[in-house]
């Protein structure tokens, strides 16, 4: 046949590059066209200008001699394509078989390197049915990853690679440390040196750089993901503890970063898994010396369920429990804590917050929380402790356990007129007060009529006139103007067309939904409210309408804080609502008493002693 070519090359039909290219597509060859996929050429009609191709799904296909050749690219016996056209069964059953082995011969059939997206083209519904595929892949990979043969890639957009096989499995794991792009992927590398430290002669010597750029990845990584960061570095100090004659090493150190980042410890901790939790607790003391108990206390806004529980349990176990208890008391007392701690202290009411959960402030620094956290649009949809009143059947009966019925009578006005909790989920929460305390149904039925109506009316929120007009008028002008607004843009809206598809539509019904949540939660308000020119105020003690004087006992600074109604906070003018942190903790206070109060610092207060009290009517 290569006669039969050279004598068309010499008759000047076939230039000589092109009658080579020929040759080497003689039949039985393999080969692969980009647009129809691999093929082996089954015959030549050399003096007819073809020869015949069985493609995949295009058996017989004849191509032009010229054509042929510089569209077709020739497959070796050993390429994955040649493989699976010459024997489809055998090459299926060798990627069900011997994953390991075959991933190598496709990876050798590259050069060695290829992307996961050109992997699948390949793989992928040719070789290993789609409907297989996933599982196939993952039971695949779990054991490519065993044999460091392979690189497989974090991301798609990293190549999935073969090793030059002259390395050694020291040198490789060297080499996936210092291709791996972020903290998790070289905790893992980390992780694998540990676990075969055996096959370094001289770790200490061998490791050395790699422990040297830990340090210079933590430093980078502390930027942007300080827990992953920090998880590095332990990894660093696992492995630096299993070499031997290595007690420690150049770089930075744990205690160091900690006191460098102090603001992001929660951040820091939120999310590690519990031992590497406790790992950072432990170096405490050594970053912060007298203080790392307060500053460990002060992880616990923000660091996350899993984070709070291991910390109280840390503390508990390093004999500090009292100063939590402290702090949660002075938390609750000032309505400072947020809701994953209450729902810490809920969860652990019988156990390790047991003192914390019987303080009297517990059931409205819960209610201050969750609303808190409702009104706050960056803080996430889900809140444990909105779900954990919800699930836990027993909570509710247990926080209003010691309560006597003005403050049971008073948590249910709250709940009723909360925006926290809506249908359904507000009325599961209140069959359960009532079914409780039953004597509390009247506050939902209505029933209560004469002399013990009108207790109850006195009973309600205090409120200045000003406020309570105020709410009113907002009240009126969502009833007489936005209301109907919105009913006439909801119909305007209905002729654009399809509903489904209506944008205007959607956008009209959604604002009248807020609108009757706003007027629901107002009518709520108002049905509990009672106001008051406040000139009838009790000034033997603080009580709602005083003017409060008091000295800072830190610094001697003299204060001034007006004490008045649930709606008239002016933070400029200094009026604190009576329930607020501050003017709960102020109220039944008398001159000289001293008691603690909330600074602008979450979590931080100041003492302070009362020196002066005084009617607030008739200040303005």
């Amino acid at each position: 046949m290569q006669e039969q070519v050279q004598t068309l090359v010499d008759a000047g039909r076939l230039d000589p590059a092109t009658g080579e290219k020929v040759s080497a597509l003689e039949p039985g060859v393999f080969c692969l066209h980009k647009s129809w996929g691999p093929g082996v050429v089954k015959e030549w009609d050399l003096f007819g200008d073809r020869m015949t191709i069985d493609f995949e799904g295009k058996p017989g296909h004849p191509m032009k001699l010229q054509f042929a050749a510089t569209s077709l690219e020739v497959l070796s016996a050993d390429h994955i394509y040649a493989k699976y056209v010459g024997d489809k069964e055998a090459t299926q059953q060798m990627a069900l078989d011997d994953q390991v082995g075959f991933a190598k011969t496709v990876l050798t059939s590259f050069g060695g390197s290829m992307l996961l997206d050109d992997w699948e083209d390949i793989v992928k519904g040719r070789i290993v049915p789609e409907a297989k595929y996933r599982s196939w892949w993952e039971g695949a990979k779990k054991l490519i990853r065993t044999d460091r043969r392979f690189v497989l890639p974090p991301k798609r957009n990293v190549p999935f690679e073969l090793r030059d096989e002259s390395l050694s499995p020291a040198e490789a794991l060297i080499g996936d440390f210092d291709v791996a792009k972020d903290p998790k992927a070289k905790i893992k590398v980390l992780e694998a040196i540990r676990k075969d430290l055996d096959i370094f002669e001289e770790p200490a010597i061998e490791l050395e750089e790699t422990l040297k750029a830990t340090s210079a990845a933590v430093s980078v990584a502390m930027r942007r993901a300080p827990g992953p960061a920090i998880e590095l570095l332990l990894a660093r100090d696992d492995l630096v503890a299993d070499i031997d004659g290595l007690d420690e090493v150049e770089g930075l150190q744990l205690a160091d970063v900690l006191r460098d980042n102090v603001e992001r410890l929660p951040e820091t901790v939120k999310g590690m898994g519990v031992g590497r939790q406790r790992q950072v607790y432990g170096a405490m003391e050594e970053a912060f010396g007298d203080t790392w108990v307060e500053r460990l206390i002060g992880c616990l806004e923000g660091s996350g369920a899993r984070a709070i529980a291991e910390i109280s349990k840390f503390l508990v176990e390093s004999d500090k429990g009292e100063q939590l208890s402290q702090h949660l008391a002075t938390g609750l007392g000032q309505r400072g804590l947020g809701a994953e701690v209450l729902a810490w202290i809920c969860k652990e009411r019988r156990g390790v917050a047991v003192e914390a959960f019987a303080q009297k402030g517990v059931t409205a620094a819960i209610i201050g929380a969750l609303e808190r956290d409702h009104l706050d649009e960056s803080t996430p949809k889900t809140n444990r402790l909105h779900d954990l009143l919800l699930d836990d059947k027993e909570l509710i009966g247990d926080l209003l356990a010691d309560s006597d019925t003005t403050e049971i009578r008073h948590f249910t006005r709250r709940i009723q007129a909360t925006p926290v909790f809506e249908g359904l989920n507000k009325n599961s929460l209140l069959a359960r007060i009532i079914k409780a305390f039953p004597q509390v149904e009247d506050l939902i039925t209505g029933e209560k009529a004469g002399e013990e109506a009108e207790a109850e009316r006195k009973a309600g929120l205090i409120v200045s006139w000003e406020s309570l007009r105020g709410r009113q008028e907002k009240l009126d002008d969502i009833i007489n103007k936005k209301i109907p607004e919105n009913s006439r843009e909801i119909g305007v809206a209905r002729e654009y067309g399809d509903l489904r598809e209506n944008f205007e539509f959607k956008a009209a019904k959604q604002q009248q939904a807020v609108l009757m949540r706003q007027k629901a939660e107002l009518e709520a308000e108002l049905a509990t409210a009672r106001g008051t020119d406040f000139s009838d105020a009790d000034t033997s003690m603080v009580s709602v309408g005083t003017v409060v004087g008091f000295e800072n006992l830190d610094n001697g600074a003299a204060e001034t804080v007006t004490v008045l109604g649930a709606w008239d906070t002016d933070t400029e003018r200094h009026i604190v609502s009576y329930l607020s942190g501050m003017g709960a903790a102020l109220l039944g206070k008398a001159v000289g008493e001293e008691l603690e109060l909330p600074t602008e610092n979450e979590g931080e207060s100041r003492r302070v002693k009362v020196v002066s009290i005084k009617g607030y009517a008739g200040e303005g």
